[in-house]
């Protein structure tokens, strides 16, 4: 009995040619899930911590240590986003290789088992190819990004440094400022046994939004919920017993949005929001990539559908804050020469990315 050869489809060799030479040009992100906050840390019973955003990875160097959470899609992070270059001596390889696998030897007549000696020809096609799609992979604009920078102005993040908000980093032991810990709803220093990924979450992430008519500065945090979402909120005016009129509408596109923790300064009586819509009237540009502050909610509903847009926009394009973190004249540039902070340009494509989007493959296996 003889053992009739079996050729793999032309569909699935173009696929696996493809990812051969393209597999190392696509890395995902793939954050961990965010952790319930001790109420001796946190100050406020309605308080709780969103995730840090993916600035993490680049500016709190000392919680790279974090332990292995089983998920192996976060092992891509950690490869090399080298150019893919093809040798030419390789490539030869790769075709005898292909050839050989598809009997492709043009001493040979074509058989019903084997086929033409067309193959060659196509593979050189596909080689051909994967190169320009290579190409055109690494000139694609890399939208996530942070840049240090010295200057405090709107649009500037803010990143707590770890060696004066925790006890036990730097070369010496000390014990974080009490009024520096209580301004961003700490009560204590984020401990250790919380685990170094907890304690990152804890650490605030602000985002300068104004200088006050002062001298000062007014930011917002960017990883602090409330526990509320819009659509739990009374809608302004909504007291029917002192008109006898109706409640005014409440912000429905935006009703499952989370409302977040600006800060602790009572600076604004509504809400106030960060977005990157640009046709919500009064809004003020914060970045040179596109990110806003303030504007009209009710308004903001028909912005972004708005026919001059690029794309129909969403309430996940958009950040509703309460309250504030204020500065004083003087004080942040105080609070610069101590150390007690790293600045960064940061994308809004960062600044808006949600840690939800992905479930890692020890939730997908549960699903099923």
């Amino acid at each position: 009995m003889t053992c009739r050869r079996r050729y793999i489809p032309y569909s699935l060799f173009l696929a696996l040619l493809i990812l051969n030479l393209l597999g190392q040009l696509c890395i995902s992100f793939s954050p961990s899930p965010i952790p319930q906050l001790p109420s001796s840390v946190i100050g406020g019973s309605r308080i709780a911590t969103s995730a840090l955003q993916p600035l993490a990875s680049s500016f709190f160097g000392r919680f790279d240590d974090t332990e292995d959470d089983g998920d192996d899609e976060d092992d891509e992070d950690d490869e090399d986003d080298d150019d893919y270059n093809l040798d030419n001596l390789d490539v030869d390889k790769f075709r005898s290789k292909m050839s050989s696998l598809f009997g492709d030897d043009p001493s040979s007549p074509p058989s019903e088992d084997k086929p033409s000696s067309s193959t060659a020809s196509s593979i050189d096609e596909l080689i051909s190819f994967a190169r320009s799609t290579a190409g055109d992979a690494k000139s694609e604009t890399n939208t996530d990004w942070a840049k240090p920078t010295d200057k405090l102005e709107p649009g500037t993040v803010l990143l707590a440094n770890p060696v004066k908000f925790c006890a036990d980093f730097g070369t010496k032991r000390i014990t974080p400022s009490p009024s520096l810990l209580a301004k961003f709803g700490l009560t204590l220093p984020p401990p250790a046994d919380l685990g170094a990924d907890r304690r990152a979450d804890l650490l605030p992430v602000l985002m300068i939004v104004s200088k006050t008519p002062s001298g000062g500065y007014q930011a917002v945090l960017l990883n602090r919920r409330t526990g509320y979402l819009l659509g739990d909120l009374e809608s302004p005016g909504d007291n029917t017993g002192a008109t006898g009129g109706q409640s005014a509408p409440m912000l429905e596109k935006f009703c499952i949005q989370p409302l977040w923790f600006g800060g602790v300064d009572n600076v604004s009586a509504g809400l106030d929001m960060l977005h990157q819509c640009p046709t919500v009237e009064g809004a003020k540009t914060l970045t040179e990539d596109g990110l806003y502050w303030g504007g009209d909610p009710n308004q903001a509903q028909d912005a972004m559908s708005d026919s001059r847009l690029d794309r129909v926009y969403t309430g996940f394009d958009f950040k509703f804050f309460v309250q504030a973190t204020v500065w004083s004249k003087g004080e942040l540039e105080k609070h610069m020469d101590a150390d007690n902070w790293f600045c960064a340009k940061v994308s809004k494509e960062v600044l808006f990315k949600s840690r939800y989007v992905r479930k890692t493959k020890e939730q997908k296996n549960k699903l099923g």
